[in-house]
């Protein structure tokens, strides 16, 4: 005997934390609804998306209609802010991105996650180092110019030596300019300082704002008249979703009211980064309360071609998880939903890469991210039919994490 056919949702609530990123909920909210409106006309239903509200000092929401296969679906999208205290993690000026990657990058490399990351996943391994890498060969270039200066200037050729400095000084300025573009540097080094500080216990007012946060999520989990709960996270963000989910987990003992679900979508996450620290006992214990809680469901998406995050890389590895509380891994295949010549523009862009799990696609897609939070059909019944990764070794060197 078939299985009965799920109810449509008929309201959800949807609680989205973005990742590191200083800019706010007007940004995401201009982000959604632009996105939204061209996914509609690739899906052939209409998604309309209301104005940018207020709901208390850390939470701003605005309203999504969806109508899909006859059902009226209305969503409550809160953007659950933490931007101002990545502005307080966001160093200001060269000089002080300097130190804040050299530190950064250092404390990874003491802290074994440089080391695992090269091991299970060589892409983001080349996106952490990069930064570091390129701070040393612009030193090394400044050094060697230097040294050539003053090698002219000893051999009586003073012009010679000036020219090459006023040659060699903006060139090695403008190869500077030009990595850090193509590495998006400032952003990387900056997320990462903060998840080092966040694994090593300094980063107070971060902990502060997630236990808020996870106070307004149980409110939600509780809400008598959201079919279901949905908590997202991108990027870092997905991080923070865990540490939010957690606690908010535990406030709410009881299980979601009968015709209710509630589901977890990490998207694009770089949780080893502060999981594999040795500190961050705290994160590991939430990672895993969240993977072994029943009541919820965990889907992780992560694309190949996204260099930023650990692709189809199971965020409870290394944690005692059985198989069956594991996340759902999936791929989200973006070159299925673009033609060749489009998806070879979004894989060159890494910074747009990244962002594509939030973005519309040009043909209608198994991870449809404005199905999953406007859409009526169920989470779980939207996602059940995905094929879930098992133990994707792609990027793996070495012989994979020791």
């Amino acid at each position: 005997m078939d299985a009965p056919t799920p109810a449509p949702v008929l309201r959800r609530r949807v609680c989205y934390l973005s990742g590191f990123d200083p800019q706010g909920p007007a940004h995401y909210h201009q982000l959604y609804a632009t996105q939204a409106a061209l996914q509609s006309g690739v899906n052939g239903w209409p998604i309309t998306v209301g104005p940018r509200r207020k709901a208390g000092p850390h939470v701003a929401w605005w309203s999504v209609t969806g109508e899909e296969d006859g059902h009226r679906t209305e969503t409550r999208y809160e953007f659950l802010r933490w931007d101002d205290i990545v502005r307080e993690h966001w160093p200001r000026g060269r000089l002080a991105l300097l130190r804040s990657t050299a530190w950064a990058s250092w404390r990874m490399l003491r802290n074994g996650v440089m080391a695992y990351t090269l091991r299970r996943s060589w892409p983001m391994f080349l996106a952490m180092a990069m930064p570091g890498m390129l701070f040393l060969a612009l030193g090394l270039g400044v050094v060697l110019l230097a040294l050539l200066v003053a090698s002219l200037g000893a051999d009586g050729q003073p012009l010679a030596a000036i020219g090459c400095l006023l040659l060699g000084g903006p060139l090695l300025a403008w190869l500077a300019l030009v990595g850090e573009a193509r590495t998006h540097m400032a952003w990387l080094m900056r997320s990462m300082a903060c998840l080092v500080r966040q694994g090593e216990d300094r980063a107070p007012t971060l902990e502060q704002r997630l236990d808020e946060l996870a106070a307004h999520v149980a409110e939600a989990l509780r809400d008598p008249l959201a079919d279901e709960v949905l908590v997202v996270g991108h990027s870092s963000g997905a991080l923070m979703a865990v540490c939010v989910l957690a606690r908010a987990l535990k406030r709410v003992p009881e299980p979601p009211r009968p015709g209710q679900a509630w589901a977890l979508l990490t998207l694009g996450h770089c949780s080893p980064m502060l999981s594999r620290q040795p500190a961050a006992a705290r994160y590991r214990d939430e990672l895993r309360q969240v993977a072994l809680d029943e009541r919820l469901h965990w889907l992780d998406a992560g694309a190949p071609p996204d260099g930023c995050c650990y692709a189809l890389v199971d965020p409870t590895e290394g944690l005692d998880v059985p198989t069956g509380r594991r996340p759902q891994l999936v791929n989200p295949r973006f070159a299925d939903a673009f033609e060749p010549p489009r998806y070879q523009a979004v894989r060159a862009d890494k910074f747009r890469c990244h962002f594509q799990y939030l973005m519309a696609t040009d043909r209608p897609t198994r991870l449809d991210y404005f199905a999953l939070t406007a859409g009526s059909q169920p989470f779980g019944r939207r996602t059940q039919a995905l094929d879930s990764v098992k133990d994707y070794r792609g990027f793996t060197l070495l012989g994979g994490p020791w």
